[in-house]
């Protein structure tokens, strides 16, 4: 019966991935992701800040709100799949405001292939928890949609536990300290016992300051567990790096 049941995923997988013609980001000809989006927004010639996963020069480690200790610290390391622009921004905007959930299928293997390269392996993973009243509104979590889609390709678990407890309001417009007070007490863990001793990988679709990720990483921290990785699919790019 097992045998059955991985062959049948298998199938199933083919069957996806053979009805994508065409690029997931841009809808030009090409792969899942065409090369012209490669380059244009995934950067893989560009590092990642190991504190914020802001896109960095491959030589360094950190970027300077970083190196200056204004990065989080309750994270081992945050990577992100590509830049916040163009065709990778509009793809996650349509995935959050016009309720394409599943859209985020079309690029789980390539993401997930790129998690794989960046980051250790872990126990499971933890999407990003949404307020109740912000899920009710849109319907979807797309973190949650992401880790599933990271679950199918990987098989990692997803573990299930940490709430948002308080509403939040839009943190867009704010700085990376106001957003930190935005945050402050919005995450809870409900059962800590299940996660003491794991190591995760928090999902997220955007990363900027990283003050969710840190916001989220504060709780497990305070639940046990032993490490903690931050995977966006965007981030932005250093103040000082022009492309």
């Amino acid at each position: 019966m097992k045998k059955f049941w991985y062959g049948a995923v298998k199938i199933t997988r083919a069957l996806w991935y053979k009805e994508v013609q065409a690029c997931a980001l841009c809808g030009g000809a090409g792969d899942l992701v065409c090369p012209t989006c490669i380059t244009g927004y995934l950067h893989p010639e560009l590092g990642r800040c190991r504190g914020c996963g802001k896109l960095i020069l491959r030589e360094k480690t950190r970027c300077l709100d970083c190196e200056a200790g204004k990065g989080p610290k309750y994270l081992d390391q945050v990577t992100a799949w590509g830049h916040y622009a163009g065709d990778l921004r509009g793809f996650i905007q349509n995935v959050k405001f016009e309720a394409h959930p599943l859209r985020l299928m079309e690029i789980a293997r390539p993401f997930t292939s790129w998690a794989i390269s960046q980051l250790p392996a872990v126990d499971g993973v933890v999407a990003v928890p949404m307020h109740a009243s912000r899920l009710a509104e849109r319907g979807f979590n797309q973190a949650e949609v992401l880790a599933s889609a990271i679950h199918w390709e990987l098989g990692l678990p997803i573990l299930e536990g940490v709430e948002r407890i308080k509403p939040t309001s839009s943190q867009v417009l704010l700085s990376r300290h106001d957003r930190l007070h935005n945050l402050k007490g919005a995450f809870a863990v409900r059962e800590p016992k299940h996660f003491a001793g794991r190591s995760i990988w928090i999902v997220d679709d955007v990363t900027t300051t990283g003050a969710t990720l840190e916001a989220v990483a504060e709780v497990l921290r305070g639940s046990g567990v032993q490490a903690i990785y931050g995977l966006c699919l965007a981030a932005g790019l250093e103040k000082n790096l022009c492309l």
